[in-house]
């Protein structure tokens, strides 16, 4: 049975993320270089509007002004383009792990798994455009390297199917300077020899081929007929499983954003779950109004999946960093440090697993007083014997733990 592979390829990465950040570039010619105050420096991408007036990356920055004196050239923000990156990987996350991420802006993503797989990679490329606001264009085929190319057939906002019907018709007819993996020296040397298109290179003599190319000659006739590689290299290791929400209006009601945490952290406990994972480590992303962002997490004392204890967590972190005067744009949870329960082997130095779980009661009882009573009733919880703890938690507990 034929692999199912997608290709996605975001469009205009840094450009679009940094319209996104700044709705009023929407729609201008943009482009973004390494050195912008220079002469010299050099555009690594543009916008489609800067595209349209002859902005190419690699060009020098002088050369771009000259071509269009009104662009707007800004430096690359890699941190931002790299969160932006993983909400958009962790979303794709959200259906499948078998995910090949090639770079901050392209990835692989295997779907023969699913009984409707066009549908998962439409519902997928929709999601990453409506909820995070980044525009994509989208390949499906049976190996990788028709996908790749499938994607590259129309921007913005592509999507093309390349099937084993169909492959001839689509890219055989394309200059073979459109192939993905000939490059400019390559092409140069096909051309010379009168092998102008995708077409021409399938059907070339292999032996013409290698005395030319090489090993890449022969690589790039099989990958013509359809004989690329399927295969996709899984990242395997995985630190992290989080879910975020974009919001069309602005959140600044504390039940409402209560809601969303929850929400959040009964997907991420969804996913944990049917992956048989278990963290103790609890984080959370805010974007404001504004679009500044604040990533917060830390260190829980005990291996979690339960949607409750993620989102009793996360709630708690984000009273923490959060006051409710600012509106909110986006919400994220994450469980982090993750491992497979089945590999879990908790070793505690004082306590075994019942007394454990009864400190963390304690802690948070503790914690309750002080902001009932003040300091001054509330004595060192670590010099109580276990009769006085279970006093105080059978005393409060209905009270303070409710």
């Amino acid at each position: 049975m034929s692999k199912v592979i997608a290709h996605i390829d975001m469009n205009c990465f840094y450009a679009s993320v940094e319209e996104k950040y700044n709705p009023e570039l929407k729609g201008k010619p943009l482009a973004i270089a390494g050195e912008v105050k220079t002469r010299h420096g050099i555009i690594v991408t543009s916008n489609y509007e800067a595209r349209s007036l002859g902005i190419k990356t690699t060009m020098r920055v002088g050369d771009a002004r000259k071509l269009c004196p009104n662009i707007k050239i800004l430096r690359p923000d890699m941190a931002k383009y790299q969160q932006e990156s993983k909400m958009i990987f962790d979303l794709v996350r959200e259906y499948t792990d078998k995910i090949e991420i090639v770079s901050v802006d392209e990835a692989y993503i295997d779907l023969s798994d699913f009984s409707e797989p066009i549908k998962v990679i439409a519902i997928i490329q929709r999601r990453i455009y409506k909820q995070l606001g980044m525009p994509s264009s989208v390949g499906v085929s049976f190996n990788k390297f028709f996908a790749k190319m499938g994607s590259n057939l129309k921007k913005p906002l592509g999507f093309s199917i390349i099937n084993k019907k169909n492959y001839k018709d689509i890219l055989w007819n394309l200059d073979i300077g459109e192939m993905h993996g000939c490059g400019k020296a390559s092409t140069k040397k096909l051309k010379n020899i009168g092998i102008n298109t995708i077409g021409d290179v399938a059907e070339a003599n292999e032996v013409i081929l290698h005395s030319l190319l090489g090993v890449q000659g022969l690589r790039l006739k099989n990958k013509a007929n359809g004989e690329g590689n399927s295969e996709l290299k899984y990242t395997v290791d995985r630190k992290s499983i989080g879910n975020s929400k974009t919001f069309t209006n602005d959140l600044i009601d504390e039940d409402d954003i209560l809601k969303e945490i929850k929400k959040l952290s009964e997907k991420v406990s969804s996913r944990v779950q049917m992956r048989n994972y278990v963290g103790n480590n609890i984080s959370i992303m805010v974007r404001f109004s504004d679009f500044k962002t604040i990533t917060r997490s830390k260190k829980i004392p005990e291996f979690i999946s339960d949607s409750n204890d993620i989102f009793n967590y996360a709630w708690e972190l984000l009273l923490e960093h959060y006051d409710f005067t600012q509106g909110v744009r986006l919400l994220g949870v994450s469980l982090n440090d993750i491992k497979k329960a089945k590999e879990l082997k908790v070793q505690l130095d004082i306590f075994d697993k019942k007394d454990y779980k009864e400190e963390e009661k304690l802690r948070k009882l503790s914690k309750k007083l002080k902001a009932e009573f003040g300091d001054t009733i509330i004595t060192d919880f670590e010099n109580f014997d276990k009769k006085d703890k279970s006093i105080i938690t059978t005393s409060f507990s209905k009270d303070f733990l409710d």
